[in-house]
């Protein structure tokens, strides 16, 4: 059932952000072609850099409706679906909370994959002196080491670790906003910059805790067989920190995610 919904949310957030995916690839394109005729003697006058800049201006626009667009469609669809009139529909059917809010996470997350692809993609077709095939030979031609794999995917599973941690947070923060009766929409946005500053402020708290404990004769001790470690084990150390920092934002995308099934069960009436 998990591969329904997640066939069926993915259809609806396509519906709405496939034409910025496509204006986000046409527009850089554009650029490129004015790159190549500006020297032309007949595009040599004020209208035409007048529209060039214009133009570039609704390019630059286009990519960041490519970054925050995908945002804003997402958490409406959870809203609706879920927490809305179209929510009976969705909370009748014979799925568990935990796995329609599942599907909706997922959908988030291989949505947000897609914008920053064709982000990164939309940069490189700008940059007038980038080449697809010299990429193709580059990437080809690199001689890809065991650490360069290790590093890569670690990378991979931090940032995808770190997106689903925003979107449970989201998915949270709506949740808790529910709880009320009214101004539900404006208490949501509340609960989430709450929950994001209880975050900053936990980690400022282990900050402190760290920095205090070494002043003591231990903590001096164990901080000065850390630094002893990482200079004679730097790439073993960049890799404990990643994993740890990549465990960090899972756990608390998994934390985030069973509260608000558990809200969506024992405190709101969805059905």
């Amino acid at each position: 059932m998990l591969g329904l919904c997640l066939k069926y949310d993915l259809k609806t957030l396509f519906r709405v952000t496939w034409p910025v995916y496509v204006v986000s690839m046409v527009l850089p394109i554009g650029i490129r072609i004015f790159y190549w005729i500006q020297d032309w003697p007949i595009f040599d006058t004020m209208i035409f850099q007048m529209f060039s800049g214009f133009y570039a201006i609704i390019y630059i626009m286009s990519l960041f409706c490519l970054i925050i667009w995908p945002i804003v469609v997402c958490v409406r669809h959870f809203f609706n679906s879920m927490l809305k009139d179209e929510g009976y529909l969705t909370n009748t059917l014979p799925v568990s909370r935990n796995t329609l809010i599942i599907s909706k996470e997922m959908a988030g997350l291989l949505l947000f994959l897609i914008s920053f692809v064709l982000f990164i993609l939309s940069i490189m077709i700008v940059i007038p002196t980038f080449d697809f095939m010299e990429l193709r030979v580059l990437l080809t031609s690199f001689h890809w080491t065991f650490r360069d794999v290790i590093l890569l995917v670690l990378l991979t599973f931090l940032s995808l670790a770190s997106v689903y941690g925003s979107i449970t947070m989201f998915v949270l923060a709506m949740m808790l906003g529910q709880m009320h009766r009214s101004a539900k929409g404006i208490l949501s946005v509340a609960y989430y910059f709450l929950i994001s500053f209880g975050l900053q402020a936990i980690a400022f708290v282990f900050m402190m805790a760290f920095g205090l404990a070494a002043d003591t004769e231990i903590g001096w001790h164990l901080g000065n067989s850390f630094v002893t470690f990482a200079t004679r084990h730097e790439w073993e150390t960049a890799m404990i920190i990643l994993i740890g920092v990549t465990f960090y934002n899972l756990a608390i995308g998994i934390i985030f995610h069973s509260i608000s099934v558990w809200i969506s069960n024992h405190k709101l009436n969805l059905e």
